[in-house]
């Protein structure tokens, strides 16, 4: 991957659009990209990763702010790229999601994002896409790194490779994890946690699977499982203990079988013997009860025949009277007929006498009531015209009411509106020079704000650097102190260096020097006895007061070159007359402010008077019109309405209006009518009745009845008729049937009654007797046929338990191991040990620049170790310091160190991340800020591993803000930064 060119338009502190012809910036492969601290150094690099996969990388991309606040809102935010990816010559142009001016009217419309991708072909740019899916996977494809790789092997950031440099072995994974995929073996260890969970519950289930048969064994045969077979301790032994005591119980349960069998087979025939007494007793008392049955029956049969007598009388005439109920009902018809149209010829009469006036009811009266009512009625619909003339007459005068009004009111505004526009034109004037005014102020007050704010913290930075210098006086003394009692202490070892290795002479033991067995005349102390651990002890608190030393005067000189920043920015003038100044510029910006705040209120209230004035004028002229227009429809309708109301008079006559003479007329006419209906019926119904009496008397007297009245008593409702029949007939076949009885052959010569209860009770007895030992029986069988079903479960249960605790050993025993459990010595797991072969492979590539730039004296170390309190390990880094010969942790290393070691790694872990991702060639690389840590000889030794780096046609950017750097590398970009924004020079 190689960057030719960069353009962006509004991004970040850009305002404008700024292009970078990297082929040619990068010429010489080393180039610096410089400018001040908050400049947009960073901001080119977060284009370039914009452009290729739409975010910026850190925190940044966190807030999702791209667009340059000083940025005009007609332009858009937009950044292109120039590169090529194996082999093909890419433009990629993107712009994020973004607010812009609406095309008509006002407010904002959102915009959305946009990627277009082009290679360049013989004939041109040629689009390669236009979507952002397609082209986002297009780049991916090409470059075979995700955003966090590409930001760690093209960026290189050194403040986060530092952190890395001293992080603890669990945050150290955290990142190695974003650049190494090692998600397939994360999935291994998940995989085989979740099947040892699995393996843990089938055991447990299969456990609770055999405790329930064993139980269900127990409860069947009602015995006691033994303590050695308890839940608890099932399958903790060797074999399978459960099947044994289930053939133990198996054999008691055949044992109690067959003695069920014997005692059942002696209380049957004992009941069958009883059974067939019991049988014959019944049969002769059945027959005992039957006899006297009869007997009583035909007593009782033979008292109720006075009773009969009368109901035998009755269904006769019942059944005479039967023949006859067709005519009697006609004639009982026939006479409710009469009475009815009686009556309904009396209502009618009265009505119409109410309504009659004198006259006679007739179909010709009533013919001539009905043509006045449809005559009246037709007039109907003129009654609602009427009424609509009136209302809109109504309206029509309230609305030539409110016009007028409005006329007068619209003439009387009209007169106001020329003071009331230069009222307002005059507070625009004075809202415009305002607003003129504004931004001078401003700027005056923030460059006093800015100077009273450098003197006094120059002022408290004068007393705190006193402060520390003093401090740095204090700590180089402690140093000094450490240094020569460490160089005391280690002089005064060296010295009785022989004296402690004699220390370590056993006679009959080699010497470690000359390898004689005898020590005749061992070295002694003569001064005090100085050990390792002392020499150890000093040596480390002079390392840390060094360290404490090189802080402080680090920290002193840094507050030094910030005091001498902030008094070339707070002037000359003391910190009172300044704040004074300041002051009185606030106040009069405060004034110009609330004055120029006012601007757009006052011009969009002008335009809206001037617009309201129009608005009235053309609404007075419109009032004006509509009322002529009013006033000449209402004469119309008006003259209308008299002429309609005239007509309508006459036809009311004497009533007071026209529906109440619709009313009556059509009441009138309908009693007329009922009246002459009602005698017609009246007449009819007199001579059915007259018919139905004399067919009814003739019917009578033949069925032997001498007038209708008698028939009518002698009729019998169809169901007392029904129930006399059926009384009767039943009294009769009863006495009949016991007749019949107490003449069979059987009851006769029965002999004494038996005892039926005692042979019973004797049965009784027998028959639960044989019922307890069926029970029993019945038991014993279903026990044993349980058993033996169960007996096979058992040991089918026991084989499956033994074969899952072997086989949940093996699941539990891998898990642990790639979990850093269990055998696992080095309590790693298995993702991290893949980071750890990852990480040794860094620390082999970074240690050969790491010591070009150290001269040879450092060398990265992996280390398995465990970390503190027993954490796990397999990702610790530590060096090996050539020049003592130890062992040093990360942490140890000084400021300049630690960028070389940071940068060491940094470049090292870019190369192992390409090989990783299938050797992606990268051409050009961007090291971020951390040379100001370096002394000249430091220096030197980065920027030759820099040197290296540019070889084989590589470009190196080094953004800093150092500026020794300018001096050392001739090809330089630079950043600058303003009050509207910033941009890059030349």
């Amino acid at each position: 991957m190689r960057l030719h060119r960069l353009a962006l338009t509004a991004f970040g502190p850009f305002a404008g659009t700024e292009e970078v012809d990297l082929d040619e910036v990068g010429r010489d492969g080393l180039f610096l990209l410089w400018g001040p601290t908050g400049a947009g150094k960073t901001t080119l690099l977060d284009a370039v990763v914009f452009a290729l996969y739409g975010t910026v990388p850190g925190a940044r991309g966190e807030e999702k702010r791209l667009r340059s606040d000083h940025a005009d809102a007609a332009t858009r935010t937009e950044v292109s790229c120039e590169l090529t990816l194996a082999g093909e010559r890419l433009l990629v142009t993107r712009r994020p999601e973004q607010q812009r001016p609406k095309k008509r009217g006002e407010g904002w419309t959102t915009e959305q994002a946009r990627l277009l991708v082009q290679r360049l072909t013989d004939g041109g740019w040629e689009p390669v896409s236009t979507r952002i899916d397609e082209g986002s996977e297009h780049l991916r494809m090409r470059l075979g790194l995700d955003v966090h790789q590409f930001c760690q092997v093209v960026l290189l950031p050194q403040g986060d490779f530092a952190r890395f440099l001293r992080a603890e072995p669990e945050h150290r994974a955290e990142l190695l994890r974003t650049l190494f995929d090692v998600g397939r073996f994360a999935r291994a260890e998940d995989w085989l946690a979740h099947e040892r969970s699995e393996a843990r519950d089938r055991v447990a289930m299969q456990k609770a699977r055999l405790s329930s048969l064993m139980a269900r064994v127990a409860q069947t045969a009602d015995v006691e499982i033994p303590e050695e077979l308890a839940p608890e301790l099932l399958a903790a032994g060797p074999g399978n203990r459960g099947t044994p005591w289930v053939g133990e119980v198996r054999t008691a349960v055949a044992t109690r079988l067959a003695r069920a069998v014997e005692r059942a087979g002696a209380a049957a025939a004992r009941v069958a013997e009883l059974d067939a007494a019991l049988a014959a007793a019944r049969a002769l008392d059945e027959r005992h009860g039957r006899r006297a049955q009869a007997q009583e029956a035909l007593e009782t049969l033979t008292g109720r025949e006075a009773d009969v007598a009368p109901l035998r009388v009755e269904l006769d005439r019942g059944r005479r009277a039967e023949t006859l109920r067709d005519v009697l009902a006609a004639v009982r018809h026939a006479t409710d007929t009469v009475e009815q149209a009686a009556t309904g010829l009396d209502g009618a009469r009265r009505a119409w006498q109410a309504v009659a006036g004198g006259r006679e009811s007739s179909p010709a009266l009533a013919r001539e009531l009905r043509d006045h009512a449809a005559a009246a009625r037709a007039l109907w619909p003129e009654v609602e015209r009427s009424a609509e003339l009136g209302a809109a007459v109504g309206g029509l005068d309230v609305r030539i009411a409110a016009l007028t009004a409005a006329c007068a009111a619209g003439a009387a505004s009209a007169e106001t509106w020329p003071a009331r526009l230069a009222r307002q034109e005059t507070r625009v004037a004075l809202a415009q020079a305002a607003s003129a005014r504004l931004p001078g102020e401003r700027d005056a007050l923030h460059a006093a704000e800015d100077a009273v704010t450098a003197a006094r913290a120059a002022d408290r930075l004068a007393e705190a650097l006193a402060a520390a210098r003093r401090e740095v006086d204090v700590r180089r003394g402690t140093w000094s102190d450490a240094r020569e009692r460490w160089l005391d202490l280690r002089s005064q070892r060296l010295d009785g260096m022989a004296a402690e290795l004699a220390a370590q002479l056993v006679d009959g033991a080699d010497c470690p020097v000359c390898g004689a067995v005898s020590h005749p005349r061992p070295a002694t102390h003569s001064g005090p006895a100085v050990t390792a651990e002392d020499e150890r002890v000093a040596r480390q608190e002079a390392e840390a007061a060094e360290r404490e030393l090189a802080t402080g005067t680090a920290a002193a000189d840094a507050q030094e070159r910030e005091l001498a920043g902030l008094r070339a920015r707070a002037g000359a003038l003391p910190v009172g007359e300044q704040a004074a100044l300041r002051d009185g510029l606030a106040a009069a910006a405060d004034r110009t402010a609330v004055e120029a705040a006012d601007l757009e209120p006052a011009r969009a209230e002008l335009t809206g008077l001037l617009a309201e004035r129009e608005r009235s004028a053309a609404r007075l002229a419109a009032d004006r019109e509509e009322l002529r227009a009013r006033a000449a429809e209402r004469n119309t309708l008006a003259d209308a309405l008299d002429v309609l109301s005239s007509r309508l008079a006459d036809a009311c006559g004497e009533d007071p209006d026209l529906r109440t003479r619709v009313v009556r007329l059509e009441t009138a006419a309908g009693h007329c009518e009922a009246l002459v209906t009602a005698q017609a019926e009246d007449e009819r119904a007199r001579v059915i009745a007259g018919t139905a009496r004399r067919n009814a008397l003739e019917r009578c007297l033949a069925a032997g009845f001498d007038e209708v009245s008698t028939a009518v008593q002698a009729l019998l409702p169809e169901h007392r008729l029904a129930a006399l029949d059926r009384e009767v007939a039943a009294h009769d076949d009863r006495l009949a049937l016991v007749r019949a009885r107490l003449a069979e052959p059987e009851l006769a010569d029965l002999g004494q009654r038996p005892d039926v209860p005692g042979l019973t009770e004797r049965c009784s007895t027998a028959t639960r007797e044989r019922e307890d030992a069926v029970a029993d029986l019945d038991g014993a069988r279903r026990c044993d046929a349980a058993l033996e079903q169960l007996a096979g479960s058992v040991m089918s249960a026991e084989l499956e338990l033994t074969d899952l605790l072997a086989w949940a050993d093996q699941v539990t025993a891998l898990a642990d191991l790639v979990h850093g459990r269990g055998s696992n010595v080095l309590r790693m797991r298995l993702q991290s040990f893949v980071l750890a072969a990852r990480l040794e492979q860094v620390a082999e590539v970074a240690s050969g620049r790491l010591q070009d730039m150290s001269g040879g004296r450092y060398t990265f170390l992996h280390s398995d170790a465990q970390g503190r309190n027993g954490a796990r390990g397999g990702l610790g880094l530590d060096v090996f310091d050539e020049y003592t010969g130890v062992r040093r942790a990360t942490k140890t290393l000084s400021g300049g160190e630690s960028f070389m070691a940071s940068l060491a790694l940094a470049l090292g872990l870019a190369d192992v991340v390409t090989a990783e991702t299938g050797g992606v060639q990268i051409d050009t690389l961007f090291v971020d800020e951390g040379f100001g840590t370096l002394d000249p000889q430091a220096l030197d030794a980065v920027m030759s591993v820099l040197d290296e780096l540019r070889r084989g046609g590589r470009t190196v950017g080094v953004i800093s803000h150092l500026e020794e750097l300018r001096t050392r590398i001739p090809t330089r970009l630079e950043v600058v930064a303003g009050r509207n924004g910033s941009r890059l020079a030349g």
